[in-house]
């Protein structure tokens, strides 16, 4: 908590002292903010990073990879590959007309932010366990021995893009998305999607972001990918990561927020409880062939 408002102190102070047009993002997502509303906000974000890091945690214990391992959970998935099209996020370059300078105004004081978060919580658990005798465990983030790198960003990356396309389309027919990005507050700085260019920049955009999303994810593929229930391991890290992480987990007001998760949050849980599924049952049908032909 600490960090965090020494994060949110500096971004308000670059923040007001940006011209009005040159922060109208900022204003109206607010990523950062300070008082009783944001910090009961962190703590609760808080606690829900801590639940579904969890069972991940021995990826932490060495202090070098353990630093990267968690700032990449929570710089690269959490804040540039959230599904939120907030500042900082590849969704909100891809959806909103939020300028470049707020982009990268987010990514660099959150990343220092989690930077220091993951320095920090790393060094305090290397610590606490130093007296601890562990059971000798392969706790490498590394992908799995035997497997293709280029493969896997191919196989995550398809899985990804049709998934968001077909699942997306779905409930932009039955989800009422039309009107709510007419009457919405939440939608006011969204692009026009009827274009071509924009439909361009959602194609392309969502395959740069799942191969992105691919590198981010690998450290814990071998975690996951080793369990029977691993899906929902998947699935409980990437709603945590993706979605709860940078979002108002305590509303300021329950009519708007109530509203907005109306629409967007049942796509966003069927589409990344399909995406999970599909793509933990692919990857262990692909590696018990491979086992059965070693075997054989």
């Amino acid at each position: 908590m600490t960090i965090y408002i020494a994060a949110a102190t500096v971004f308000l102070f670059i923040q007001h002292r940006l011209p009005e047009s040159s922060r109208i993002a900022l204003d109206f997502y607010e990523p950062y903010q300070l008082g009783w509303y944001g910090a009961v906000n962190k703590l609760f974000v808080a606690v829900v990073l801590a639940l579904v890091l969890y069972p991940f945690r021995r990826l932490l214990d060495d202090r070098r990879r353990g630093v990267l391992v968690l700032f990449t959970a929570l710089w690269g998935i959490a804040l540039l590959g959230n599904l939120d099209p907030r500042p900082g996020s590849i969704e909100g370059m891809i959806y909103t007309t939020t300028s470049l300078g707020e982009h990268l105004l987010v990514l660099l004081v959150g990343g220092l932010q989690f930077l220091l978060v993951s320095w920090g919580f790393v060094r305090w658990q290397s610590s606490a366990q130093s007296g601890e005798k562990l059971p000798e465990q392969d706790i490498s983030p590394e992908y799995p021995s035997g497997g293709r790198l280029k493969g896997y960003l191919l196989r995550f990356t398809l899985v990804h893009f049709l998934v968001y396309q077909i699942v997306g389309s779905l409930f932009y027919q039955i989800s009422g998305y039309e009107e709510a990005l007419a009457t919405m507050e939440a939608f006011s700085l969204w692009r026009p999607l009827e274009s071509l260019t924009m439909v361009a920049a959602v194609f392309f955009g969502q395959i740069a972001r799942g191969m992105l999303l691919a590198l981010f994810f690998s450290p814990f593929y071998k975690v996951f990918i080793s369990r029977k229930q691993g899906w929902l391991m998947l699935f409980g890290l990437l709603v945590g990561l993706k979605v709860f992480s940078t979002s108002s987990l305590i509303p300021e007001s329950w009519s708007f927020e109530v509203q907005e998760l109306l629409v967007g949050l049942p796509e966003v849980f069927a589409q990344t409880l399909v995406f999970a599924l599909l793509f933990f049952s692919w990857e262990r049908r692909r590696i018990g062939k491979k086992s059965e032909v070693a075997l054989s």
